[in-house]
């Protein structure tokens, strides 16, 4: 066999023509450095770009090729090391880096490991050993849904690639090794607790010892490490109902159901009417850490809100004066309020809100815009525990309370106005007149995990899980016990402790009124016609009969100016 030296001489010449030329010293090579703004290339050796701009003569001699690229090369040389040289400072870590070397918690914060692979619903004999599992540890202070929507996220970077449509952190839950159901109540726990409650003596054998094959390395250090291997179960009919629902919805988008100016008669064959409510309609009451997260000192009056049993009217009442400290820079913000870390000094430990806009156009907000607004949420969420109250005695009166979900609950919560000295994290240079400062909105700190069940202007939800029906037919509820005046939209919730139980908190909610003066985002009359174009009646609604209770009609003022625009075109 014999090689064509000639071709192979070609190809590399015409391969080198291709490269560019010093316009000095001639040598050829791949990276030219320009010499100037112009199109001046050089090999980069100093001569040459000294030559190039006309600061010095063109370097000569026999050497001059080799002593070109030798510059070139050390100066390349020293740019690369230059480069290895830098090493990221700890205090320039990315957040997020800084996030996972902590597990999630304070820098010295104790983890627990977490192990953990996933069983599909499906196939509930087997692990699905094509999503992977995974070892990571948490820090102690992490409630488990926030764990649990982490490791979601993980699962979703193969799950997406198999199936394209993410999971939801509520379409999976955890489980022990074996498929083994947790005890009620520890879904939510913080993980310490979560860890503390299956460690007792009573409990450690049966789930934290029952450690599957691929963790047995784990049992080597359990005397330095503490760590709990789980299973991720994933629910795949309610994940299938959803991405189904989906993409029924998106077919039939933009089509409405058309409504009667009137409202439904009910003949001598309907069911029973409901007792008319008492609900004044009045709206507004007018009465983790992170690491780097650096606090100041807060001096507040606090404000309780009442609600009477009778007509879900509103009262603020003082309290009385707490001291503590807040971030100065809020942990999460949203599309009008941050939100901030504080800490009392009794050790509580809570979230402070307050609004930093109003609306795209007004980007400042004053002390009395903020505390109409704030005092506006916290009647909002007083509302909605009292209308809920009574959704709970409907059910009952109606021996349905098995077919709705029992833990729900809003969102607990007080008005802090500061006094003395205003706190950094309220951006205000100094106390009123009248010795008030910024108010803030204060709860309790729950998981940041967030489930949506509706949206501003959109009343419907694919999800099909008993909560999410629950609250569907509570807002149905709501529409239809305060006379078709009000329907709380934007719900969202978190999953957390309820009433000693796993529930769901509803939070951050608004409403639609009919004389549109309930607080932020309160669209009047268009908002509740939202409600009764978009609301489609769940199962849990058909149960508790809402649909001929409650039919699903415009507001009275709506209807009485659709009648009067009758009347004037006859």
């Amino acid at each position: 066999m014999t090689v064509d030296k000639p071709f192979r001489f070609d190809r590399a010449q015409a391969f080198a023509q291709k490269w560019p030329q010093c316009t000095v010293c001639g040598i050829t090579r791949r990276n030219m450095v320009p010499a100037s703004s112009d199109s001046i290339q050089t090999c980069g050796s100093t001569a040459c770009l000294k030559a190039a701009v006309g600061e010095g003569p063109a370097p000569l001699g026999p050497s001059l090729a080799a002593n070109a690229a030798f510059e070139s090369n050390q100066r390349r040389v020293q740019l690369m090391r230059e480069r290895l040289k830098k090493i990221w400072a700890p205090g320039k870590r990315c957040s997020s880096l800084q996030s996972h070397e902590n597990g999630g918690g304070a820098p010295g914060e104790p983890k627990i490991w977490i192990c953990w692979q996933v069983r599909l619903s499906s196939q509930p004999k087997a692990i699905a050993a094509s999503l992977g599992y995974h070892a990571k540890g948490w820090a102690v202070s992490l409630f488990m849904p926030d764990i649990k929507a982490e490791i979601v996220k993980v699962i979703n970077t193969e799950w997406c690639s198999l199936k394209g449509t993410p999971l939801l952190p509520e379409e999976v839950s955890f489980r022990w090794h074996g498929n083994r159901i947790l005890d009620p109540g520890t879904h939510t726990l913080v993980l310490s607790e979560f860890y503390a409650h299956y460690s007792s003596p009573t409990n450690a054998s049966e789930y934290l010892h029952n450690v599957p094959a691929q963790w047995k390395n784990f049992e080597k250090t359990r005397a330095t490490k503490r760590f709990i291997c789980l299973e991720i179960y994933v629910m795949l009919q309610m994940y299938e109902q959803r991405v189904e629902q989906s993409v029924s919805q998106a077919s039939v988008a933009g089509t409405k159901r058309a409504r009667t100016i009137s409202s439904a008669v009910v003949g001598p064959g309907s069911k029973q009417l409901p007792p008319i409510s008492t609900w004044n309609g009045a709206s507004r009451a007018r009465t983790p850490i992170a690491a780097a997260a650096k606090f100041s000192q807060i001096t507040f009056k606090k404000f309780q809100i009442t609600t009477a049993k009778e007509d879900g009217r509103t009262l603020l009442i003082e309290d009385e004066i707490l001291r503590g400290k807040i971030s100065d820079q809020p942990f999460a913000s949203g599309r009008m309020k941050h939100a901030h870390d504080l800490l009392l000094s009794n050790g509580d430990q809570l979230v402070a809100k307050r609004f930093y806009q109003l609306s795209e156009d007004a980007q400042f907000v004053s002390i009395s815009e903020n505390e109409a607004e704030i005092q506006a949420e916290l009647t909002r969420l007083a509302m909605g525990q009292w209308f809920l109250q009574n959704f709970y005695h409907f059910c009952k009166d109606r021996d349905a309370l098995d077919r709705v979900e029992p833990l729900l609950a809003f969102a607990d919560a007080f008005l802090a106005q500061e006094v003395d000295l205003p706190s950094v994290a309220s951006g205000v240079e100094q106390i009123e007149a009248d010795g008030t400062g910024l108010t803030w909105l204060v709860e309790r700190r729950r998981p940041t995990t967030v489930i949506k069940y509706s949206g501003t202007l959109v009343h419907t939800s694919a999800r099909r899980d008993l909560a999410s029906l629950t609250i569907s037919a509570f807002a149905h509820y709501v529409f239809g016990d305060s006379q078709r005046r009000m329907v709380f939209a934007d719900l969202q919730g978190t999953p957390t402790r309820v009433r000693g139980g796993d529930g769901i908190v509803l939070f951050d909610l608004m409403t639609r009124t009919v004389p549109g003066d309930s607080g932020v985002g309160d669209f009047g009359s268009e908002g509740i016609n939202s409600f009764v174009q978009d609301h489609e009646c769940g199962t849990v609604c058909s149960a508790l009969e809402l649909d001929q209770l409650y039919p699903l009609d415009a507001p009275p003022e709506t209807q009485e100016a659709d009648e009067d625009q009758l009347d004037s075109d006859n």
